[in-house]
């Protein structure tokens, strides 16, 4: 008996296998909305727990709506200004 000769027919396993697209580029604009200071990008890592009174966190939560963006960032923001 001869034997038998596999090498011309395609694998049917890779038609289950999907391929790896190609590595997207990295953006290097901001996306809209973003704030971003060129000379120095730094993460939000570090966290603070924060108590205030109800009233206060209304207010905030309501100007954040308004300018929207989050009360983190609100925050973020206003304690930014403030200590420059």
């Amino acid at each position: 008996m001869a034997k038998k000769d596999f090498s011309s027919i395609a694998n049917p396993a890779l038609q289950f296998i999907s391929t790896q697209d190609a590595e997207q580029p990295k953006k290097e604009t901001a996306p809209e909305g973003y704030k971003v200071n060129p000379a120095y990008i730094e993460k939000k890592s570090r966290r603070l727990q924060l108590l205030m009174q109800p009233s206060l966190y209304d207010l905030l939560k309501t100007r954040a709506v308004e300018e929207g963006t989050s009360v983190n960032n609100l925050i973020h923001e206003l304690l930014e200004e403030a200590v420059k």
